[in-house]
């Protein structure tokens, strides 16, 4: 998917090479994604390790690349209210990816490798972590959708959602510690998405230079000079992204 010649002209003149990256980000991620994942977990537990490894690799390549592909259409309709909602929504699934990659798993490997011994022990406690991860929830899914799924009516180990996910907060208060900027960036999205100053600013125009008007045509998007001044940190953002996701992988057994 493409940002539009109309939507590029808008743009500051030095923000092209972005958006050339973020195009290509886009393309890369669609390209990992054209097969389908299903879950069958495995008894054995390195393949059900394998297993878990390879859903959360799609699930967030998917997610990924859905938010990527849903910014440029928002921004190629001048939907910018969209884009920082696109904008946190990156941010806090990076901070649970990194959570559990960095801050959880790695640890995790460090103590197993120190003891030289791989033993079911280590792996059921990797397990519980991967669990956590690609199917904690904050919200009942197991009533909700009984009706829909057979098996949450009849409840079978490894099938049902009944890990509750880390606060978001916590996980990105774990990430501040190493990056102080990101406290910035989050709290700046979030402003865009509540009813707040700044999701107002993102339906807003300016007219004739020094007045703001909503609604209409007239003047220029006060939306465009936000994402002006934020779209390279999203472009930063995908350098953690890539090597949570590279993380990941090395925890694979051979097959």
């Amino acid at each position: 998917m493409k940002f539009t010649p109309a939507f590029r002209q808008k743009v500051s003149t030095e923000l092209m090479p972005l958006l050339d990256r973020f195009e290509e980000i886009e393309t890369i991620l669609a390209d990992q994604i054209t097969e389908t994942k299903i879950w069958q977990p495995p008894e054995e537990l390195p393949r059900l390790v394998n297993h878990y490894l390879d859903m959360l690799w799609v699930v967030y390549i998917s997610k990924y690349h859905l938010l990527c592909q849903s910014l440029i259409q928002a921004l190629n309709t001048e939907n910018y209210f969209l884009y920082g909602m696109i904008g946190r929504s990156l941010i806090e699934h990076t901070a649970i990816l990194k959570y559990y990659v960095s801050g959880k798993m790695l640890p995790l490997g460090q103590t197993i490798l120190s003891q030289e011994q791989i033993t079911d022990a280590n792996i059921q406690e990797l397990i519980v972590l991967l669990d956590r991860h690609l199917t904690g929830r904050r919200f009942d899914w197991n009533s909700f959708l009984a009706d829909y799924f057979d098996e949450l009516a009849r409840p079978q180990k490894g099938t049902v959602l009944k890990e509750p996910q880390v606060n978001v907060l916590t996980c990105l208060q774990k990430w501040i510690k190493e990056d102080s900027a990101i406290a910035g960036l989050y709290e700046l999205f979030c402003d865009l998405v509540h009813p707040n100053l700044g999701s107002t600013l993102l339906i807003s125009r300016l007219v004739e230079r020094h007045h703001i008007g909503v609604g209409g045509s007239l003047g220029q998007p006060v939306g465009l000079e936000i994402f002006n001044r934020t779209f390279e940190q999203l472009i930063i953002l995908f350098q953690e992204v890539r090597t949570q996701l590279l993380q990941l992988r090395e925890f694979k057994f051979p097959e």
